[in-house]
């Protein structure tokens, strides 16, 4: 059976990501008027360039939806399914709500507040791992066998762990 569960957003993350569009946007915008009227035009379009893509890169990388399934759990994204399968889930736990602040967790690579909290983290407890965070109160981590620990979040975690629990068992 096929389960789908959102990622929802947090107010926190929602506030990060619009003031992050918008000073793009603000950047894009005075860069393109930097085209109009200064003779260094190959800088501001480089500039330009480089700001639309990281931009898009957020876009593409955010988690949108968890699945779980007979098989197990995906984290899909506009860009790919990281696929976890069952067999390769040693156990799966649900983190407090103050998770991300309570660890100190830190970025070693990724995205850390506009849709979330994406990429490579690490923290003192739990060593380096990977976040699919787009609510910082709302998080499970599954610890593999092989491979980093994954960190994301669903809009209800109520709901999730005893899909998890039940299918994990079968």
């Amino acid at each position: 059976m096929k389960t789908i569960y959102e990622c929802s957003h947090s107010k926190s993350v929602k506030w990060i990501t619009t003031a992050f569009v918008l000073a793009v946007v603000a950047a894009i915008g005075l860069e393109a008027w930097r085209i109009a009227t200064i003779d260094d035009r190959l800088t501001s379009l480089i500039v330009i360039i480089v700001l639309l893509l990281a931009l898009l890169s957020i876009f593409y990388l955010y988690p949108q939806y968890i699945i779980s399934d007979d098989e197990g759990i995906g984290i899909h994204t506009l860009l790919r399914t990281v696929r976890v399968p069952y067999s390769n889930i040693d156990h799966i736990e649900r983190m407090d709500e103050n998770f991300l602040k309570t660890t100190n967790s830190i970025r070693l690579f990724g995205i850390g507040g506009a849709l979330g909290y994406i990429g490579l983290f690490r923290t003192k407890g739990k060593g380096n791992y990977i976040a699919y965070i787009t609510d910082p109160k709302k998080v499970f981590f599954i610890y593999r066998k092989h491979g980093m620990p994954i960190a994301f979040s669903v809009s209800e975690p109520d709901e999730f762990m005893p899909y998890y629990l039940k299918s994990s068992n079968e």
